[in-house]
């Protein structure tokens, strides 16, 4: 199997801790890369132009092929969840399935801040703009030496992929979502478990923090083996 494992706002490739290693141990390609503009691929802020949800598009497909991956699952946690589904299509045949992570789950047309509520147009940030992090404090389920650990890794996030709407047809290979039960109110993957609650859809949970693949990597590495191309 391979996995293109897609880190959340705020992040980078880094945010998926141990679940790599673990993954590959049992025979598995796996990436995890920094999306652009995020992790490594930050740019310092008088560089900062406008990096929007086609640029993560091209980026996802372009290392699928570039790194001529088959049987792919794209794993989306968070923020990370718009860019798999963005690239579902131009995955092709390489994608054999999407697992969401504590991620919302948009929909041909929907965009990232549509995903909370609607928005009215006065109240929607600049496409040029970038959010600075926040540091996670000790709400955040992380024991100490995790929350450290991630801390010192935040950086800013760009706007304009939350403003981009989701484009392609509706992705046709099987689906695997999941939640964290400590994940804050308000987050876009709260509405979206709140929808499927509503509509009795079905889905895994675990008992973590949002940064589950750091706080329990053995339990996200067990759930991803788990998932296998026509299932």
């Amino acid at each position: 199997m391979s996995y293109l494992l897609v880190h959340g706002a705020f992040r980078g490739g880094w945010a998926w801790g141990e679940v790599p290693r673990l993954l590959r141990e049992r025979g598995n390609d796996v990436l995890a890369p920094s999306l652009l503009g995020m992790g490594e691929l930050a740019p310092p802020p008088k560089d900062r132009g406008i990096v929007t949800l086609d640029d993560w598009r091209r980026q996802l497909a372009g290392l699928a092929e570039l790194e001529e991956l088959s049987e792919v699952v794209a794993v989306g946690h968070s923020q990370g969840g718009l860019a798999v589904r963005s690239a579902a299509d131009a995955l092709g045949d390489r994608l054999a399935a999407i697992a969401y992570l504590d991620a919302p789950i948009a929909r041909a047309g929907q965009r990232g801040v549509d995903l909370s509520g609607p928005k009215a147009p006065g109240q929607l940030p600049p496409r040029d703009m970038w959010i600075e992090a926040v540091p996670l404090g000790p709400d955040s389920g992380l024991d100490e030496t995790q929350l450290a650990w991630v801390n010192e890794r935040l950086g800013p996030t760009p706007v304009a992929p939350s403003l981009d709407p989701v484009e392609g047809p509706e992705p046709t290979v099987p689906t695997h979502v999941a939640f964290c039960t400590g994940t804050p109110e308000g987050f876009p993957s709260t509405v979206t478990r709140a929808t499927m609650d509503v509509a009795q859809q079905p889905y895994e949970l675990f008992d973590a923090p949002h940064d589950v693949a750091v706080a329990a990597p053995v339990a996200v590495a067990t759930w991803l083996e788990r998932i296998r191309p026509g299932r």
